[in-house]
């Protein structure tokens, strides 16, 4: 059985739509692959630095509470220059997580936002390093916006996380889940 012209014509018009078609998908599949990738990469980039961010504080637990507990500028040195230099780090992260939001995954952009606001709440030092006649001016819009969003919806407060735990415990009995608590353990006085 031999095929003409003809039938080798249409079965060509045919074939030719279908395997360009599984090239798109092929292609389509990497680009996805590629970008699952990225986003990966990015996320381990940007805890890598958190992690970095949180080894300086344990090496210094004397500047934590000027990011965590609402402490203001020290004025003493070296302290003073110390929390400084470890504001402009974090604040140096944060613009890095801004600007590269397009490659982590919405839920890991969703966390980063939430703890940039709850921080920026949280500590006077941050605020006034970021205000526009000290070193705001340096840092994208984007970030600076954020961070008054935030500002403006409590994030990281006591009613905000009040809020968000009644939130929660709606989501939690409204999708029919039971929570269950730990029964709290009696502590031991040290050297019994």
């Amino acid at each position: 059985m031999s095929l003409t012209i003809e039938q080798w014509t249409m079965l060509g018009t045919w074939a030719a739509p279908s395997v360009a078609a599984m090239g798109f998908l092929l292609i389509r599949n990497q680009l996805r692959g590629e970008r699952e990738s990225l986003e990966t990469q990015t996320s381990w980039q940007v805890y890598e630095v958190g992690s970095t961010i949180l080894q300086i504080f344990i090496a210094n637990p004397e500047c934590r509470p000027y990011f965590y507990d609402d402490k203001p500028i020290p004025d003493e040195e070296p302290l003073r220059s110390k929390v400084l230099a470890i504001v402009e780090l974090v604040c140096d992260l944060m613009e890095n997580v801004i600007l590269n939001r397009h490659a982590l995954d919405a839920e890991t952009y969703k966390v980063w936002v939430l703890y940039m606001q709850g921080l920026f709440n949280r500590s006077p030092t941050m605020r006034a390093f970021l205000a526009f006649e000290n070193e705001g001016y340096r840092y994208s819009r984007q970030l600076l916006d954020l961070l008054q969003a935030g500002v403006n919806e409590a994030v990281g407060s006591v009613a905000w996380l009040a809020e968000q735990r009644l939130l929660q415990q709606r989501v939690v009995r409204k999708r029919g889940f039971m929570v269950f608590k730990a029964p709290k353990r009696a502590v031991q006085p040290s050297g019994a």
